[in-house]
C-alpha cells in the first residue's frame, strides 16, 4: 500500500481504537473519532510533568474529553481533568511504573484513545555529553548542535545552538534546565531542554527521543510536534584539545532551499587552521579541490563549545568537542544551515594512500531540500581499483537491488580522496568524495575504541544527487553475528504530493537468525502518517532473509511497522548492509511502492540490557 491509499484510510479511522462506530447520517456521537495530536515522548521522570492533548472528531456536542490513566490510583493526575478537542492538560506522573494515559470522549464513553508512558530516572547515566540533529521544521531543513552537563539524579544545564537556514538562527542558547530518563530494560529514553527561548521546541522547551546503544552513546531524534531531526548524542572528554590532521563532512541547505555539502581535510595547530582543501556540492553545482589558507579556531568553553572562523565555508562554524580527536560541526551564519563532524587522523596524519581503505561498507543519503535519494554497499578494493555490491532508492526516478559496482579510488597523504563508480552502475551515484580518518576511530560511537574503527567521511559529489554519510571497515560478515539487542534509527523522505514531508524513528530491536522486531518512538510533526506527531510506541516486525550470493546484505520483507496503537500499518521493504555484528547500515527498498526513501543505521547495544520489548497485542477495549 502506498502511503497516498494509508493517508486517505487514516482520514477515515484515527490513529485509535474506536468502539461501536455509528451511521455517519445519524451522528448521535457513536462515529467520534479521539486521537492524540501530543504525547510525551515515552520516558518521563518520577512526579514529572507533561502536556498531552487530544483530538476528537465527529463530536456533535464540541464536548472533549476527560482524562484519566492506569493503573487507577498509582499512575499520576491531570489538571485540567476534562478539556477541550485540541486543548492540552498537564499530566503529573507518578513515583515509578508503566502508566496507560487515556483520553474519552465526554459525549460518548466507549470513544477513546490511549498510549503508554514509563515513568524512569536516568538510569546511573551522568557527565557532560554533545549532541547534534539535523532534520526538517515544517518549512526549511534546520540544524541543532549542543551540549548538556547530566547530574546524578538526571537533571541538567548545557548550551545549544539552532539555525534553520532562513534567519532563524539563535546561537550559544542557554539550557537553564532539563532532564534525561532513561528505561534500563530498553535504553530507550527522553532528553528535555528548557531553554526558554519560546521560538524553539514547544514554548521554549525541546524534547529528544533517544535509545542508548551503551551509556557513553544514543541515536537521538527531535520528538515534541514541533520539528523532526535524526543525530548523535555522545560522552564527551573535557576539557580536550584537538590537534593534527582532520576530516570533516558539512550537511544542510542555503535559504533559497537548495541542498548544500561539503568535505574535506585540515590541520589544527593550536589555534590555527591551515591546509584547508574541500569539496562542495551545491545542489548539484560541484566544485572540488578548493582551498583556505588559515582559519581560526577559538578555545572551547566549559561545555567543549568553540568556533570555527576563516575557512571560506561560513563565516562562523560553532563546534562542540566530543573527544580530542571528534568535534560536532555546525553554521552559524542566517545564509545556510550546515551541521556535520570533524574525524581526526590520528597517526595516519600524512602518511595515507590507496592501501588506508579496505572492504568496507558506504552509507550516503540526501537530506529534504535536495533529490531525494539514499544508497548502501559494500565494496573490496585492490590497489586502487574495487569491486563491490550496492542497492540504490532515488524517489521519483528508481531503484536498484544488489547492483554489481566496481571502479577506480585514490587517496592522497592529507587523506583527500574520491572513489568513482562506473557510470550507471548505480542509479545517479557514482563520485563520492572521501576524507580518511584515524584507522582506530569509530565514526559512529566515538568514545567505542574496542571495534570499528577507521574509514571516511563522505560526500556524494554527483550533479544530479547531493549527499553525505560514511564509509567504515567490513569486518565481519557472518549472520550469526548479526544477533542480539540493538539500537536503531532511521530517517523517512516522503515525496507523495499533499503527503510529503519527513519523519524520523529510533528505538531497540532484538534480531535473530530469521527477523528484526522491537519498538520505538516516531516522530511526525507534519502528520504524514496519521494524526498524531509523536508516537512513543511504535512497534515493528520483520522476516530478515540473508543474501547468499552476497554475504553481509540482507532483505527485509516484509518489514511491517504499527503506528498509532494498530490503527496505521506501514509496510516497508528493506536493505541492510553490515560492517561487523555491532554496525550495520539500512535503507528503504523501492520495491514497496511507498513514495519515500529511509537511511539510517543500526548498532548494537553493549549495555546490559535484556532482550528487546515484545510488541503489545492491539486493544479492544480500555486498558
Amino acid at each position: 500500500m502506498n502511503r497516498k491509499s494509508l493517508w486517505i484510510i487514516l482520514l477515515a479511522l484515527g490513529v485509535t481504537y474506536v468502539a461501536g462506530c455509528g451511521s455517519s447520517s445519524n451522528n448521535n456521537g457513536n462515529n467520534i473519532l479521539v486521537s492524540f495530536s501530543q504525547v510525551p515522548a515515552g520516558i518521563l521522570a518520577p512526579a514529572a510533568t507533561a502536556q498531552v492533548t487530544a483530538t476528537v472528531i465527529s463530536d456533535p456536542k464540541n464536548a472533549g474529553v476527560t482524562w484519566s490513566c492506569t493503573p487507577v490510583g498509582s499512575c499520576g493526575s491531570f489538571n485540567p481533568t476534562t478539556t477541550p478537542s485540541g486543548t492540552a492538560t498537564t499530566y503529573t506522573a507518578p513515583g515509578t511504573g508503566s502508566v496507560a494515559i487515556i483520553a474519552t470522549s465526554v459525549t460518548n464513553t466507549a470513544q477513546f484513545a490511549s498510549v503508554n508512558v514509563n515513568i524512569s530516572n536516568s538510569a546511573g547515566i551522568a557527565g557532560n555529553y554533545a549532541f547534534y540533529l539535523s532534520g526538517f521544521d515544517g518549512s526549511n531543513i534546520y540544524s541543532v548542535a549542543g551540549a548538556v552537563a547530566i547530574a546524578a539524579n538526571g537533571s541538567l544545564t548545557g548550551e545549544q545552538d539552532y539555525n534553520d537556514a532562513s534567519g532563524f538562527t539563535f546561537t550559544d542558547v542557554p539550557v537553564t534546565s532539563g532532564s534525561l530518563f532513561v528505561n534500563p530494560a530498553t535504553g530507550q529514553g527522553s532528553l528535555t531542554l528548557i531553554t526558554g527561548n519560546a521560538n524553539l521546541g514547544i514554548s521554549g522547551t525541546e524534547t529528544l527521543a533517544l535509545n542508548l546503544v551503551n551509556s557513553n552513546h544514543a541515536l537521538i531524534i527531535q520528538a515534541d510536534g514541533s520539528a523532526t531531526s535524526s543525530g548523535s548524542f555522545d560522552l564527551q572528554t573535557l576539557p580536550s584539545t584537538p590537534n593534527g590532521g582532520f576530516s570533516f563532512v558539512l550537511s544542510g541547505a542555503g535559504n533559497t532551499g537548495n541542498s548544500d555539502f561539503f568535505g574535506g581535510v585540515f590541520t589544527v595547530a593550536g589555534s590555527n587552521v591551515s591546509n584547508g582543501m574541500f569539496d562542495e556540492n551545491q545542489a548539484g553545482n560541484v566544485s572540488f579541490g578548493q582551498t583556505f589558507n588559515t582559519a581560526t579556531l577559538s578555545s572551547a568553553d566549559a561545555l567543549g563549545r568553540g568556533t570555527l572562523t576563516g575557512t571560506g565555508i561560513a563565516t562562523t562554524i560553532v563546534y562542540y568537542i566530543v573527544g580530542p580527536e571528534v568535534m560536532r560541526l555546525m553554521q552559524v551564519d542566517s545564509s545556510r544551515t550546515l551541521v556535520g563532524s570533524a574525524f581526526g587522523q590520528g597517526a595516519s596524519t600524512g602518511n595515507f594512500n590507496n592501501s588506508s581503505v579496505g572492504d568496507s561498507v558506504f552509507s550516503v543519503q540526501s537530506n529534504f531540500a535536495g533529490n531525494i535519494y539514499a544508497a548502501v554497499g559494500q565494496i573490496v578494493p585492490v590497489g586502487g581499483n574495487f569491486s563491490g555490491v550496492a542497492d540504490v532508492n532515488e524517489e521519483e526516478v528508481g531503484f536498484a537491488d544488489a547492483q554489481i559496482i566496481s571502479g577506480t579510488y585514490s587517496i592522497a597523504s592529507n587523506g583527500y580522496g574520491s572513489l568513482t563508480i562506473t557510470s550507471g552502475t548505480l542509479g545517479d551515484v557514482s563520485v563520492l568524495g572521501i576524507y580518511a580518518t584515524d584507522p582506530t576511530l569509530n565514526l559512529n560511537d566515538p568514545n567505542n575504541t574496542a571495534s570499528g574503527g577507521g574509514g571516511a567521511a563522505v560526500v556524494d559529489l554527483d550533479g544530479n544527487v547531493a549527499g553525505s554519510g560514511v564509509l567504515v571497515p567490513q569486518t565481519d560478515i557472518t549472520t550469526a553475528s548479526f544477533d542480539g539487542p540493538y539500537a536503531l534509527g532511521f530517517q523517512d523522505f516522503v515525496s507523495n504530493g499533499a503527503t510529503s514531508g519527513q519523519f524520523d524513528f529510533v528505538g531497540n530491536a532484538t534480531a535473530t537468525a530469521s527477523s528484526l522486531s522491537g519498538v520505538g518512538v516516531v516522530s511526525d510533526p507534519g502528520e504524514i502518517l496519521a494524526p498524531q506527531t509523536v508516537d512513543p510506541g511504535t512497534t515493528f516486525t520483520s522476516t530478515t532473509t540473508p543474501d547468499s550470493a552476497n554475504p553481509g546484505r540482507y532483505l527485509l520483507d516484509p518489514f511491517t511497522m504499527i503506528v498509532g496503537d494498530g490503527a496505521a500499518t506501514l509496510n516497508f521493504q528493506a536493505v541492510i548492509y553490515q560492517a561487523s555484528g555491532e554496525q550495520l547500515f539500512w535503507l528503504e527498498n523501492g520495491a514497496d511502492d511507498n513514495a519515500s526513501v529511509f537511511g539510517g543505521q543500526i548498532q548494537q547495544q553493549t549495555m546490559p540490557l535484556p532482550l528487546a520489548v515484545k510488541a503489545a497485542a492491539k486493544k479492544t477495549q480500555k486498558p
